[in-house]
């Protein structure tokens, strides 16, 4: 469009001089001057008003397929370029020594559990010998102070043979108490050390039972599959750099415009934008935007241990625009990476909003007839 007022301009100019033979004079030439400076006035606020730019594509998240597991693929569940939904099953790793795997920690798990019922049952007998052999001491204890006193009041009514019987027989029982207390202690860490073992075995059992449920890769989010290499028979391996395929997603459709910074001036979230899309020739899309990126990797210093080259830095001075579509189901049938001309029309000099209109309604018809 610039280009056509400039040649609608210089147009004017040579009717005027060349082909109407008029006479070159100090006024014509002011107003062909005023005239040119006008127009340059007009076409700076048009370009802020609502700039346009070529420089575009529609992007998508994309995520790497990358093995859980290592192991033989034993089933492929989709082809390249399928779409599919979340949760949907891509390919599965033979699962043989994964289930096998889950087997052994789930037999560990019972024998585990087997062995803390036993200790439980020991720890219930121990507790109940503790117990008889207590009341057995305090019988002991009882018989020992009877006789003593006896013989205290009465040295003939007992014999002291008797009372020292009876001494014996107390130090025994209370010799047994140790004795059935140590093994009742004994018996309660044999009974937590098996209960750790249950926590042990279900935390392998639990850890056998995702590495099995990881032979079976799904689809992260609703998409498309997209340079598919997975095939079965194949080894597959969780590496970096082993990545099998790619899954496009289709939750997050958006245009990214690149803008020179300066006709960004006026551009803010919300306002209105027109694409002409090289893959929808002759139409027009209407969208909003939804955020001015706030950033250029041109600004970003790497860490090194060579300091930078001054005379390096520098950046061209464009920024991005995020661009939200209108019609949902339109972006997600576009193809990812699709080209064509954005405009943006912003709150500013409304009045010259139509050129951009005009200008943007032309590129959608070259589009149709030129292969650009």
């Amino acid at each position: 469009m610039i280009l056509s007022l400039i040649a609608g301009y210089l147009t004017c100019i040579m009717l005027a001089f060349l082909v109407m033979k008029r006479k070159v004079s100090p006024g014509l030439i002011a107003i062909g001057a005023l005239i040119g400076v006008v127009m340059l006035i007009v076409t700076v606020a048009w370009k802020q008003a609502a700039p346009t730019t070529g420089q575009m594509t529609l992007r998508r998240r994309v995520l790497q397929v990358v093995p859980d597991v290592r192991g033989y693929v034993s089933k492929v569940y989709v082809q390249s370029d399928q779409k599919v939904s979340k949760g949907d099953p891509l390919f599965e790793v033979l699962p043989d020594r994964f289930q096998t795997a889950v087997d052994e920690a789930k037999a560990t798990l019972t024998a585990a559990i087997a062995t803390v019922s036993q200790l439980e049952a020991g720890v219930t007998a121990a507790e109940a010998a503790l117990k008889e052999e207590k009341a057995e001491t305090g019988a002991a204890q009882a018989e020992f102070e009877t006789a003593q006193n006896l013989q205290k009041e009465n040295p003939e009514a007992i014999a002291g043979l008797t009372v020292e019987e009876k001494r014996q027989a107390l130090l025994a029982d209370q010799a047994s108490d140790k004795v059935a207390e140590a093994t009742l202690k004994q018996a309660q860490f044999a009974l937590e050390s098996a209960k750790q073992s249950v926590a042990v075995a279900q935390s392998a059992l639990k850890t056998a039972n995702f590495n099995l449920m990881r032979c079976t890769y799904v689809a992260p989010f609703d998409g498309q599959v997209v340079n598919w290499q997975v095939r079965e028979g194949i080894q597959v391996a969780r590496y970096r750099g082993t990545a099998v395929g790619t899954v496009q997603s289709f939750d997050d459709n958006a245009v990214l415009a690149v803008y020179p910074q300066n006709l960004l001036t006026h551009v803010k979230a919300g306002d209105a934008v027109e694409i002409a899309f090289k893959s929808l020739p002759s139409k027009v899309v209407a969208g909003k935007v939804r955020e001015v990126v706030p950033y250029t990797g041109e600004g970003q210093m790497t860490q090194t241990a060579i300091l930078p080259s001054m005379s390096s830095i520098g950046s061209q001075g464009f920024l991005a625009v995020l661009i939200d579509l209108d019609d949902e189901q339109l972006a997600k049938e576009l193809p990812l990476g699709a080209a064509g001309s954005t405009a943006i029309y912003t709150d500013f000099g409304k009045s010259l909003h139509i050129m951009t209109r005009i200008s943007i309604r032309i590129k959608a018809w070259v589009y149709q007839l030129l292969p650009v």
